[in-house]
């Protein structure tokens, strides 16, 4: 199996994005500090993406960028912190995916992420990862599977919230493998991982990033990741599609976007684009995307909506056809 290597995209910005009735606006944007809000506490990859933009940001928009933590309820007390804000472009959220399927989830939906927020940039993409303890009885993926049948619900698993695609990815296993595990939500990634190496979980489906440096240290084991090519990262870790037939469709993968409220005007929105990409281009925290697993995309506003699009469609189905509903 060929590893996945982190794309490169091009700096320069489409021509579009340069429009002259954009630089007024552009000129005179910002005056003052943007706050950048993760709705996740902090360890996983929106929080990482956001904290090592945030400071190159902040370089080329000749203002300060400040991440603020706003975690709980899957994702969307942050996201509707944004939702709510001031559409002026100070107040912006890096989240994961997340962002979108949590609200999903919900009954009655408390907001709509594609009508109420739109794409400055998807920054990277990142593959998710199952992981064990080290001294877990599943040695491999393949005893992971058997250890899910014979126990079933007595296996409990982490995830970064009801809602998120770890908590969905997780409930699709279940579905294509006709087994039973136990969810237990956490605030994000970090907290997930601190229970599992606590022993209060016996696996998480977590972010690439988040458990990169756990896996390094030999804390806890990566069985599969959930992504149909293998990763750079880990090439002798397999994915989970190639695990077991019942499982050739199986995709599960998350991101660092940049996004901010639906009738933020497009100067703001086209500066905040510029940084995002000049400051993942950068020599250093290019670096760091590589070597955490961060796949660079720096897709321009438009073509971010279209991504929020398609992925709600896909896992309002995925949601709709588990049966999940979070009432948070």
């Amino acid at each position: 199996m060929t590893a996945r290597i982190p794309r490169r995209a091009a700096l320069a910005a489409p021509a579009a994005l340069l429009a002259p009735s954009a630089a007024p606006a552009q000129a005179n944007w910002p005056e003052r500090p943007v706050t950048m809000v993760v709705p996740f506490a902090p360890g996983g990859t929106p929080d990482i993406g956001a904290r090592l933009l945030a400071p190159k940001m902040s370089e080329f928009l000749g203002q300060g960028v400040a991440v603020e933590n706003r975690a709980g309820a899957g994702s969307t007390i942050g996201t509707r912190a944004v939702v709510q804000a001031r559409p002026d472009g100070y107040t912006v959220l890096m989240g994961s995916i997340s962002f979108l399927t949590a609200p999903l989830t919900i009954q009655p939906m408390p907001f709509d992420p594609v009508e109420t927020l739109r794409a400055v940039c998807l920054v990277s993409t990142s593959p998710y990862i199952l992981v064990v303890r080290a001294d877990s009885p599943a040695r491999d993926i393949a005893g992971f599977h058997a250890l899910a049948k014979a126990q079933g619900a007595k296996l409990n698993y982490g995830s970064a919230g009801n809602g998120t695609p770890l908590h969905l990815g997780a409930e699709l296993y279940k579905l294509m493998m006709g087994v039973d595990l136990t969810h237990v939500s956490y605030r994000g990634t970090g907290p997930a991982v601190t229970a599992l190496l606590s022993g209060e979980v016996s696996m998480v489906f977590a972010d690439v990033p988040g458990v990169t440096a756990h896996i390094a240290a030999g804390a806890v084991r990566p069985l599969a990741t959930l992504v149909k090519e293998r990763i750079a990262q880990f090439p002798d870790v397999p994915t989970m599609a190639e695990s077991d037939g019942r499982l050739a469709d199986y995709e599960v993968y998350t991101w660092a976007m940049l996004a901010a409220p639906k009738a933020t005007p497009d100067g703001p929105v086209m500066r905040l684009n510029e940084a995002a990409r000049r400051a993942a281009q950068s020599p250093e925290v290019a670096q760091r995307f590589a070597e955490l697993g961060f796949d660079y995309i720096g897709s321009s506003p438009a073509e971010g909506d279209a991504r929020l699009a398609r992925e709600k469609a896909k896992w309002l189905d995925v949601i709709r056809r588990a049966n999940i509903r979070a009432d948070l």
